[in-house]
């Protein structure tokens, strides 16, 4: 048997495996087509007996017909004579997916170019055809089209291990408050975002860029590292959102957290940790849309594992303690309240302040054990300077998110101060602004029945901007502390017409005000001729102990 025929043999037999087989000969670039699914039409006009006029008219006919429109060019490039020579010089064989269209369905396809020649020299190369939609479809999310996270997991990994020279980032993006996009335009134009991302994203896929769905409404992208810096320049990552709502669907603001130079032997996993840890950084800071992964989370990372594996022992050993930072009247000095504050005792770190693991807390949900034991332990500092017979002033107490979604909170919190003997009045419950974005039917409920045993209800951070003006209205408050950026920008002349204005809403409403973070004795006149009710900060005290705060109250009461 001659070796053409022997060749054409071997093709035969392939033809139970891939839906069809061309022959191209390299000498003239022509292709012979055996085709073993007989529903592949092949046109006779481009035909010249049993071989097409060229290998370039074979691939551009099959592609213009066969290929999904998204797909045409990159598949044209990919799959040219040049590209696949090339290859081929340097491997027994290279692989080519892309989205067929047939029947007037798409499905995921392959094609695989082999060497099929003895010798050294490259004569002839074989192309099968094969359907892998099946395959793809179990590592493709239903609603996006990209990849589900454990493949993107798998694929991101062999991409580097295979590329040891070349340098990859990996990048998460987040669109910013997707569930309010969810609740005011419904999960349908929900899902239409995500669909349209995900088409938007799948579209720059190449074999060296890779997209998955890493949850929600995240995804992950992992490229070259000059293909990353062209897709977050800022006029890219604004035309993307563009394009959306040029489609029909709301804009939308995307933030993205980068790793760059991931490491051949670095755990994808690992990688997309960080950067998650870099795009949290900045999910609540206006106008940044990207942050990059550094050393400085890297030590972030390692106080989080390390307040992490030491906050039960903490509390058992008591080393969180309650301070309580003074309020008073602005316009006669007069110590009218407090609000409790934790800190952390550490042996070995000493005083470590809230902001260093209230929101480490707040993400694992230990917060909600310590917005208790805050409660808790004011309970019993009231009683016992009850019975020393001191005259106390109302305790304002911290409640996070977590603490209100518990089913038995007001329960909790009135058997607490019953136990301890402590009024209703001599505690209030405060609440951040940026709280009443979620679940707000179950806040104002709980709220209620909080109100209604006689706590008072103290509303912090007002003019930080997360709540519409008219949620004030439906909220049961009684006290409004201004956001603390109003000192921060104090002496600014347009800031002082919005705390003025905000001052006004407040007292139209009936509510007290309380203005936080007074230092100076101007700051105090100011906001005294505003017409705030209650001074909290250093210019009358900073937050002091248990036994510090006694002798306060000693001393102003």
């Amino acid at each position: 048997m001659d070796k053409e025929k022997l060749n054409e043999k071997i093709v035969q037999s392939l033809c139970r495996e891939y839906q069809a087989v061309w022959i191209v000969n390299l000498d003239e670039y022509s292709a012979k087509v055996f085709v073993s699914n007989s529903e592949i039409v092949i046109p006779v006009n481009i035909c010249k007996g049993s071989a097409f006029s060229s290998y370039k008219a074979t691939l551009d006919w099959y592609t213009d017909n066969y290929v999904a429109e998204h797909d045409r060019e990159r598949v044209k490039e990919i799959a040219s004579s040049e590209v696949v020579c090339e290859k081929l010089s340097v491997s027994d064989s290279y692989s080519v997916e892309y989205k067929r269209i047939f029947n007037g369905k798409d499905n995921y396809n392959q094609m695989v170019f082999s060497r099929i020649d003895d010798t050294d020299k490259m004569e002839r190369i074989m192309i099968g055809f094969r359907d892998i939609d099946g395959i793809k479809r179990a590592e493709r999310d239903p609603l996006t089209n990209v990849y589900t996270r454990p493949a993107f997991f798998r694929k991101a990994q062999e991409l580097i291990a295979n590329n040891p020279d070349k340098q990859f980032d990996l990048m998460i993006s987040d669109i910013v408050d997707f569930k309010e996009i969810n609740e005011i335009y419904g999960s349908a134009i929900g899902d239409s975002i995500l669909k349209w991302s995900g088409e938007f994203l799948s579209s720059a896929m190449t074999d060296d860029v890779i997209v998955g769905r890493f949850g929600g409404d995240q995804f992950v992208v992992i490229c070259s590292h000059e293909h990353m810096k062209f897709i977050t320049l800022d006029d890219n990552a604004e035309a993307f959102v563009n394009q959306m709502k040029e489609s029909g669907l709301p804009k939308i603001n995307v933030k993205y957290g980068i790793y760059e130079n991931v490491k051949p032997t670095s755990s994808i996993m690992s990688v997309c940790d960080k950067a998650h840890v870099a795009l949290n950084s900045i999910k609540h800071q206006y106008g940044k849309t990207s942050a990059y992964y550094d050393d400085n989370f890297r030590r972030d990372i390692e106080i989080h594992r390390r307040i992490e594996s030491s906050m039960r022992q903490a509390l058992e050993e008591k080393q969180f303690m309650v301070y309580y930072q003074p309020k008073h009247k602005a316009s006669t000095g007069e110590l009218v309240g407090a609000e409790a504050l934790i800190r952390w005792i550490h042996p070995k770190h000493g005083i470590m302040r809230p902001d260093q693991f209230i929101e480490v807390f707040e993400k694992n949900g230990f917060i909600k054990e310590i917005d208790y034991y805050v409660w808790e332990r004011t309970c019993q500092n009231i009683q016992r300077w009850n019975e020393m017979g001191l005259k106390t002033v109302p305790v304002s107490v911290n409640a996070s998110k977590l603490t209100f979604e518990q089913e038995n909170l007001v329960e909790n919190l009135r058997s607490c101060a019953e136990r301890y003997n402590v009024p209703p009045d001599k505690l209030h419950i405060e609440i951040t602004e940026t709280m009443t974005v979620y679940d707000q039917e179950d806040l104002i409920y709980k709220l209620n029945e909080i109100h209604n045993i006689g706590y008072k209800i103290e509303l912090d951070d007002f003019g930080s901007g997360y709540s519409s003006i008219s949620l004030l209205t439906l909220i049961p408050l009684d006290i409004v502390k201004l956001d603390r950026t109003f000192m921060k920008q104090f002496g600014n002349p347009e800031k002082t017409k919005v705390l003025s204005a905000c001052i006004k809403l407040v007292k139209e409403l009936n509510y007290k005000t309380v203005s936080e973070d007074v230092e100076r004795q101007d700051q105090l006149n100011t906001h005294k001729n505003l017409g705030v009710d209650t001074i909290q900060g250093y210019y009358f005290s900073e937050p002091i102990p248990e036994d510090k705060f006694e002798e306060y109250m000693k001393k102003y009461l």
